[in-house]
């Protein structure tokens, strides 16, 4: 049962309508559902945010810079891959992984800039190069 005893001035009837209308034509909610999914876990955002800054890196690099064991590395960007987030290709004996695109990073751009909004960088100087490099290559 929907609770109706919200306390209210004025129902504008039309927008409420017009809003629930176009969250129900939504097609891509499903797809957009799984993509915040991947988002949501910690180490794949690690390996999202990797591959922005260096742009493009092998599960050997990732799994250095993770402190992981390539498996897991591994099975993770399978998930990002199989979610249309990274792609990759092959030189030689080594796969590289990038991001799929541009939209993808900015994503990770927009969802810093609105965490560090109104934020000054850290004080540290070691954090303050690591802010600074995040916010430039993004």
């Amino acid at each position: 049962m929907i609770d109706r005893s919200c306390v209210r001035s004025k129902v504008n009837l039309p927008v409420l309508e017009g809003t629930q209308r176009h969250l129900e034509s939504r097609d891509e909610l499903p797809a957009m559902v799984r993509t915040y999914q991947l988002l949501g876990d910690p180490t794949r955002l690690k390996i999202l945010l990797s591959l922005a800054h260096a742009k493009e890196l092998c599960v050997c690099d990732l799994a250095d810079i993770l402190g992981m064991e390539i498996s897991a590395v591994s099975h993770q960007l399978r998930r990002l891959r199989d979610g249309g987030l990274v792609a990759n290709h092959r030189e030689g004996p080594t796969i590289y992984n990038h991001l799929e695109s541009e939209p993808i990073q900015e994503v990770l751009a927009c969802s810093r800039s609105l965490l560090l909004e109104g934020k000054e960088p850290p004080a540290s100087s070691k954090e303050t190069d690591t802010y600074e490099a995040t916010v430039t290559k993004m």
